[in-house]
């Protein structure tokens, strides 16, 4: 299927005003401003005319994939569009669902304008029809809104997201691999430990002296790897930066 939003080169593709003034200023990460403008230009295809897009459409998009990817590089950037999309969807820029009872597990982005939180709601109470894209489903499926990975994983944990908590794990997935944030979680669990503040002492001591054999082994997964480089600069680089 053909996702582009037409062959002239001088088409316009619609980005709403919403994004320049409220939520591009706020976006550190430019997987996450990538992955917007990405989705953007695929609900400009008539492919995508019911408002919704495929959450894997971005994973394939040769566009995003291009330009996420590092000169040289092997692999495929699929890890940075996970977290562009893991950041947009936190942030309250992007909405995502998915049909539960869908044979393809698909999930679902749509941006996050107050018509389209309003029709996900009615989505969620049945209320409003299945997008055409979406195909066909038994009336008994639902619609289910999803959350951040992390975000769930520390309500499931930890305590209630609060609008700080909130702001707290948006600038830790720009920070660190989000598989870092959810070992680190595991950690102050296994601890006893419920706080946000010694969830972050263990992100800062594994940026800083690299993480342990402990938490390798508890996370029973290979660490994810840790680029310095992209925060030597800006608001974190004290917490990178050693004293001289």
């Amino acid at each position: 299927m053909h996702h582009e939003a037409g062959n002239d080169p001088d088409a316009r593709i619609p980005v709403p005003r919403q994004f320049f003034e409220e939520l591009l200023p706020a976006m550190r990460d430019i997987a996450e401003i990538k992955v917007m403008l990405t989705l953007y230009r695929l609900l400009a295809s008539p492919d995508w005319r019911d408002g919704v897009v495929p959450e894997s459409a971005l994973y394939t998009d040769q566009h995003l994939l291009e330009g996420l990817r590092l000169t040289g590089a092997a692999l495929l950037p699929l890890d940075d569009i996970r977290r562009g999309i893991e950041l947009a969807v936190a942030r309250g820029a992007l909405l995502r669902f998915r049909v539960v009872g869908d044979d393809g597990g698909e999930a679902w982005l749509m941006p996050a304008t107050p018509e389209n939180r309003l029709r996900l709601g009615l989505l969620e109470q049945g209320l409003a029809p299945l997008p055409s894209v979406v195909g066909a489903r038994e009336p008994a499926v639902r619609v289910e809104r999803e959350r951040p990975n992390v975000f769930r994983l520390y309500e499931q944990n930890v305590g209630l997201v609060t609008p700080i908590i909130a702001d707290q794990l948006i600038e830790a997935l720009e920070l660190y691999p989000e598989q870092w944030i959810e070992d680190a979680i595991q950690e102050a669990v296994s601890y006893n430990r419920r706080q946000w503040r010694y969830i972050q002492r263990i992100l800062e001591r594994w940026a800083t002296e690299g993480r342990g054999d402990e938490a390798d082994r508890r996370s029973g997964r290979p660490a994810p790897a840790f680029d310095p480089e992209r925060h030597l600069r800006g608001k974190h680089a004290p917490i990178f930066r050693r004293p001289r």
